[in-house]
C-alpha cells in the first residue's frame, strides 16, 4: 500500500510537471526535458558499462548536452539551422577524445555514447519541435505534445492493467515475460478511445492523424520498451535508476517515446507537406 502511494504520487508530480511546462512555457519544457535526458543519458551509460567512472562518461554526457542544447535552441529559434552541424562536430569530438584516451574498452564506450545520444537524448529534444509554430505548422501548441503524451500514458497504463487481469501469453519471454499479447492489444485498445477523444477537443487536427499517433505509440511504443527491458536484463538490473519512487528511473519513463517521438514527427511533416 505504502508503494502504491508512493508510485501515485511520484506519477502525479511527474506528469503534472510535463503539463505544466508544455502549457505554460516552451523554455520550460526545454529546461525540464533537457534535465530528464540528462538522467536518461547517465542511466544508459550505466547500463551498458558496468565501472564507469566520471572521466570515463564525461564525453558521452558532453555530446548529449550539446545534442539536446542545439536542437531545443533551435526549436526555440535562438539558433539556426546552421548550427545543426555542430551534433555531428559533436559526435566527432566523443571520438576522438576515446580514441586518443586509449583506455580498455574505448570502442565499446564510443558505441555506448553515440547510441545513448540517438536513441535516448535525440528523441527527447525532438519533442520541442512540436512547439515551434514555424517548423509544424497547425500543430505546434502544447496540446499537440500533450494529446500525444495522454495517448502513450493511456496505452501504457491499459496495457499493464489488461496485461494483469486477463494476460497468459508472453508477448517476449525472453526479454520481458511479464508482457503480455493480451495486454498489448488492451493498451491498443483504449489507446485509440483516447485518440478518439482527443480529437473531438481538438477539431483542428485530423481524427485520423490521432488514430495513427495512436498506431505508431503501440507498434513502436512497445518495441521502445521492450529495448530497455533487453538492456537491463543485460545488465542484470530490474530498474534503470532510483531517481523517481516507485517508478524506477528516467529510461523506466521514458522507454516508450524513443522510437515514438522521430516516427511521430515524420509523420506530421510528411502530413503538412
Amino acid at each position: 500500500m505504502k508503494n502504491l502511494i508512493t508510485r501515485t504520487i511520484t506519477g502525479a508530480v511527474f506528469i503534472a510537471s510535463i503539463i505544466l511546462s508544455a502549457i505554460y512555457s516552451p523554455l520550460l519544457f526545454a529546461i525540464l526535458f533537457f534535465i530528464m535526458a540528462m538522467v536518461a543519458m547517465w542511466e544508459f551509460q550505466r547500463l551498458n558499462i558496468k565501472t564507469l567512472p566520471v572521466t570515463k562518461a564525461f564525453p558521452g554526457i558532453l555530446t548529449a548536452v550539446i545534442t539536446y542544447a542545439v536542437i531545443a535552441l533551435y526549436a526555440l529559434t535562438r539558433l539556426g539551422a546552421e548550427a545543426l552541424w555542430l551534433i555531428p562536430a559533436a559526435s566527432l569530438l566523443l571520438i576522438l577524445i576515446h580514441v586518443f584516451s586509449a583506455g580498455p574498452g574505448a570502442l565499446k564506450t564510443i558505441t555506448v555514447d553515440l547510441l545513448g545520444v540517438v536513441m535516448v537524448v535525440f528523441p527527447l529534444a525532438l519533442l520541442n519541435i512540436f512547439l515551434n509554430p514555424s517548423l509544424v505548422p497547425a500543430y505546434h501548441t502544447p496540446w499537440f505534445v500533450l494529446g500525444m503524451f495522454l495517448i502513450l500514458w493511456t496505452h501504457d497504463t491499459f496495457a499493464y492493467l489488461t496485461g494483469s487481469l486477463f494476460g497468459k501469453h508472453p508477448l517476449s519471454p525472453k526479454i520481458s515475460p511479464k508482457k503480455s499479447i493480451e495486454g498489448s492489444i488492451g493498451g491498443f485498445g483504449f489507446s485509440l478511445i483516447a485518440a478518439y477523444i482527443i480529437s473531438i477537443f481538438s477539431p483542428e487536427l485530423n481524427l485520423w492523424l490521432w488514430i495513427s499517433i495512436a498506431v505508431i505509440i503501440a507498434v513502436f511504443g512497445t518495441l521502445g520498451d521492450l529495448a530497455e527491458s533487453l538492456l537491463k536484463r543485460n545488465a542484470g538490473l530490474k530498474d534503470s535508476g532510483n531517481i523517481l519512487p516507485g517508478h524506477g528511473g528516467m529510461l523506466d519513463r521514458f522507454d516508450s517515446v524513443f522510437f515514438v517521438s522521430p516516427i511521430v514527427l515524420i509523420l506530421i511533416l510528411l502530413s503538412i507537406s
